[in-house]
């Protein structure tokens, strides 16, 4: 497989995971405005309980696609594969400085620099034990929450998500079972079952994000090693909502500042009518 081929297959993938993040971001913003503008909310119930199953449809959808195994269909998998298979195409290295010294030149090959994740942790025990144990010598404030710095050649770095990735597997076949049947087809099993799937195959709103991220931080490096461009994990103003609540909130406010002058000047009238 050639490089621009790669690039468009990765290019695909990461607006998949893009998306996904935005409706997933949304759908938390929808749970927490719930909680703080429920007034607010209820002005228009409708709009918000189909805006957020729609959303919620279309994260499933997205992820599965991410994480399909069906033939001939491209998935994080199976990019993964394709790199696996085309090195040749990546920089071992993410640079290589030259420094100029009394006419000699000397090169240095820079690796990748990585923070570890939490669930990235277990896959360098060692490393992790070794900074853990530095940080606390110098007193470092919560030294175990620190994130951990490992260097690593592109190939170790795929090798890295190619763990992480087997080690998402049960939660891939979840989302893969929920989606093929309740989302995508009318399952008639589920449907006349007893024990439905969310029971057999869960999905927790901290595995979708876990799935996300994956596909993001995955499509990202292969994109940015590909390219020399780092990709948005997400928009920029996808937090907006609250805004929109808070205007509504102002409005009710308000809308009860009239309705009490009204009544007011209601009383007023009457009082100088009684008055003539």
């Amino acid at each position: 497989m050639d490089k621009e081929k790669l690039i468009k297959l990765a290019e695909d993938l990461y607006q998949s995971a893009f998306d996904a993040n935005a409706y997933y971001a949304i759908m938390m913003q929808y749970r927490e405005m719930s909680k703080k503008y429920n007034d607010e909310m209820n002005l228009s119930p409708a709009f918000y309980q189909v805006v957020y199953g729609a959303l919620q449809k279309a994260c499933f959808m997205e992820i599965a696609k991410l994480y399909d195994k069906t033939k001939d269909v491209v998935s994080v998998g199976l990019l993964l594969k394709y790199c696996r298979d085309n090195l040749d195409l990546f920089p071992e290295y993410r640079d290589i400085v030259t420094i100029k010294e009394e006419g000699r030149e000397y090169s240095f090959q820079v690796p990748y620099q990585h923070h570890l994740k939490p669930t990235e942790e277990c896959f360098y025990e060692n490393e992790v034990k070794s900074q853990r144990e530095i940080l606390k010598l110098f007193d470092t404030p919560d030294f175990e929450k620190v994130p951990i710095q490992v260097n690593l050649t592109f190939s170790e770095f795929l090798g890295l998500y190619q763990k992480r990735f087997c080690s998402l597997s049960k939660k891939q076949e979840n989302i893969r079972v929920q989606r093929n049947k309740i989302y995508a087809h009318n399952d008639e099993k589920h449907i006349l079952a007893e024990e439905k799937v969310w029971d057999k195959n869960p999905v927790t709103y901290p595995d979708i994000q876990e799935l996300i991220d994956f596909a993001l931080d995955c499509t990202r490096l292969i994109l940015g090693a590909l390219t020399g461009v780092s990709r948005a994990v997400s928009y920029g103003n996808i937090d907006d909502m609250e805004g929109t609540l808070m205007l509504a909130k102002l409005g009710l406010k308000y809308q009860d500042y009239e309705m009490e002058q009204r009544h007011k000047q209601i009383l007023k009238e009457i009082y100088a009518d009684k008055k003539e």
